[in-house]
């Protein structure tokens, strides 16, 4: 086995090219063979030429992670996962299989763009709370646990997004999770359907959820194609262009090799570049334009860069406002759709890889079965979070304090004193730290700090060579 090849567990986005990053392209690049499932390694043919190409069918998971495996032996290799490899992806499945023939320092789980946040940038969506993220697939998860966690969920007025919402053999599923999200509510939730997000044949349309559950026509255009996104609070249902003159642009956690291809592109025709100046300075070689950061309060600093921007659209003129992550999750382009706001411009909205997908991606794959992500701004965050990791949700918690951590230990330690959980401030910047441990470890944190993400993760996780491995339950079908 050459010394120096690497296993690359490629997330590839959802299918547009433009929602690539610059690293998942590298990888690809990099690598001598190339494995997946055939419909997603279509979405990537053009970076294919030249390269060792192994397909599978589907529910053929186990053999395409001991393929690439394998095929290290032979020099480099990409495992490729549409979306984000963490997000019921080959992040958990490549990591475990691999940590039986070679180190894991060798293994490199390349962030994507989430179905959920190409979905919710299409849309106009923003989630300034939380968000919970359910499969509806009960082949690796006992249905039981499935519905459970939909409960919670609901009961906590999470918005949640849901994967594999039907199948043809699988039919009642969908109906039932609407039954709980529906049952003794007052308010009709908003529920948008999204089939082939960012591919060909690409609809998106708006419904109620108590219509989804009484409509069985309604619910027969729901397939394994499809993503739901059900509303709850802290969701801001606004508008979004194909493409606009004033375009808000997700950079990523801070690398700019996790720019999308579309981010990069947009920011180089861009005439004026507005954001904070860690953003900023990140895209700065990319930037052809004037770039700008505002002074003042949050509040305020999100006022002047709509204004700019919308004086520099009236001026024919293209203007790029920045986020950190995905302008979807926790940032503040939801200001863009604030009732105060009068003038509410139309925007074009990039999605960028999140917070949660970059730590995950840094730490191993902590979040291979259904998750919750919390803001961590909300006084009731540490309950939240206990209620969700009872429920048997992997949970991940923006805006850490280091210095805030002992009491969620104490009480994830009572839960679960075996549950690992991992630690990230300034993923994929130069100074980035990272921290995995156990429950107990969180109340002792080596590095003390600001701006981290938090991710506790799902049942059946372990650390090894100071990864965090899920199991999502193949073992329940595969002896490997």
């Amino acid at each position: 086995m050459p010394s120096e090849s690497k296993l690359y567990i490629v997330g590839i986005g959802p299918g547009s090219p433009d929602l690539l990053t610059r690293r998942a392209k590298d990888a690809i690049a990099d690598s001598e063979s190339i494995v997946g499932y055939r419909p997603y390694l279509d979405l990537v043919s053009d970076l294919l030429e030249g390269k060792a190409v192994s397909s599978t069918g589907m529910g053929r998971e186990v053999d395409r992670a001991r393929k690439a495996a394998d095929l290290l032996e032979e020099g480099s290799c990409a495992l490729i996962s549409s979306g984000d490899p963490n997000v019921y992806g080959m992040a958990g499945l490549g990591l475990e299989v691999a940590s039986g023939e070679v180190d894991l320092g060798r293994v490199e789980v390349v962030p994507g763009i989430s179905s959920f946040s190409a979905a919710a940038c299409r849309a106009g969506i923003t989630f300034r709370e939380s968000l919970a993220v359910i499969s509806l697939s009960d082949l690796l998860t006992p249905w039981p646990e499935i519905e459970e966690r939909a409960r919670i969920a609901s009961e906590m007025k999470m918005p949640i997004a849901l994967y594999n919402p039907r199948s043809k053999r699988r039919t009642w599923q969908l109906e039932r999770v609407l039954e709980i999200v529906t049952e003794g509510g007052e308010i009709d939730q908003d529920l948008l359907v999204a089939r082939n997000v960012s591919r060909r044949g690409e609809a998106l349309w708006w419904t109620k959820a108590r219509k989804m559950r009484e409509d069985d026509e309604l619910r027969g255009k729901v397939d394994m194609f499809t993503l739901l996104i059900i509303g709850g609070e802290g969701m801001t249902r606004g508008t979004a262009a194909p493409r606009s003159m004033i375009n808000l642009v997700g950079v990523g956690p801070g690398s700019p090799d996790h720019l999308t291809c579309e981010a990069r592109e947009i920011i180089e025709r861009s005439d004026l570049v507005l954001g904070p100046k860690r953003h900023l300075c990140a895209v700065g070689g990319l930037a052809r334009g004037k770039m700008v950061s505002q002074e003042g309060s949050f509040e305020e600093r999100m006022r002047a860069r709509l204004g700019a921007a919308e004086e520099a659209k009236g001026r024919g003129m293209t203007a790029s406002i920045l986020f950190g992550g995905d302008p979807s999750t926790f940032s503040s382009a939801w200001r863009v759709y604030d009732p105060s706001n009068l003038t509410r411009p139309q925007v074009h909205i990039s999605p960028g890889v999140g917070a949660f997908s970059a730590t995950a991606a840094r730490i191993g794959a902590p979040l291979v079965g259904d998750f919750a992500l919390l803001s961590g701004r909300d006084e009731m965050t540490c309950e939240k979070a206990l209620k969700l990791i009872e429920g048997g949700f992997a949970v991940a918690l923006y805006n850490q304090n280091t210095r805030d951590l002992s009491g969620l230990a104490e009480r994830i330690d009572s839960l679960d004193s075996e549950r690992p959980f991992g630690l990230v401030q300034d993923a994929t910047r130069p100074k980035e730290r990272i921290y995995l441990g156990m429950a107990a470890d969180l109340g002792r944190p080596k590095f003390d700090g600001r701006r981290c993400t938090l991710i506790i993760a799902g049942p059946e996780a372990r650390i090894k060579d100071d990864r965090i491995i899920t199991r999502r339950g193949y073992q329940t079908k595969y002896d490997y």
